[in-house]
């Protein structure tokens, strides 16, 4: 009884897995067909003491000596209320070329590919441990294997994302470049650690088991 239950979660893990890579690769492909659309959406985060400030219609409060008469109805926000000046603000290109398409597609492609990989990879891990013995050398090992993938792929597609984040704000600003946000690194980092440490804890249960073989 008690195996079966633990069969029916490793099955319910192993569905949930492949329905994420599945997913990961269906919004893959649509956001590649949608790179090559011409006058698809581009948007990209800028520095907001980079932009003009006709681009900030509420950037004076109203009530304040340089606000329009009707500057709270324009806007729609409670007076008081302003853009950060040291925040970012998303624009969006109206007519983005196909470099501007494919840099916009650079940013969030790498990553969508790499959770449909992880997704694979643990759904397979999922199907060994349902199947045969899952505290083996072998599933330690595999463990670790997508720890290293999840750390370093997700290191590489945040670095990739910062290059193509900084050339698309060259195409939009008369001045050269700027950083701007960017998808987060700690959540790569934090699942990364996660594999890991269930790996160190299967491969030191395996060690465990054969010293207490050996002593028998």
């Amino acid at each position: 009884m008690e195996e079966r239950k633990w069969g029916n979660w490793l099955r319910g893990l192993g569905a949930i897995a492949t329905f994420v890579q599945i997913a990961a690769l269906c919004v893959a492909v649509a956001v590649l067909v949608i790179a090559f659309i011409p006058k698809s959406p581009v948007a990209v985060e800028l520095p907001t003491s980079l932009l003009p400030a006709s681009l900030s219609s509420f950037a004076s409060p109203a009530g304040s000596p340089d606000a329009s008469p009707d500057a709270s109805s324009a806007a729609k926000v409670v007076p008081g209320v302003e853009i950060d000046p040291e925040g970012t603000v998303m624009v969006r290109v109206t007519d983005p070329s196909l470099a501007q398409r494919l840099l916009y597609l650079v940013t969030v492609l790498p990553g969508l590919l790499l959770i449909a990989e992880i997704a694979r990879r643990l759904a397979g891990l999922l199907r060994i441990a349902r199947e045969q013995d899952p505290f083996s050398s072998r599933t330690a090992k595999d463990l670790t294997v997508l720890a290293k993938i999840t750390a370093f792929g997700g290191a590489g597609a945040w670095a990739v994302a910062i290059v193509a984040l900084w050339v698309l704000s060259t195409t939009v600003l008369r001045d050269g470049g700027a950083f701007v946000s960017t998808p987060p690194l700690l959540p790569w980092v934090f699942v990364a650690f996660i594999f890991a440490g269930f790996g160190q804890l299967i491969a030191r249960g395996v060690a465990m088991r054969t010293e207490l073989d050996t002593v028998i």
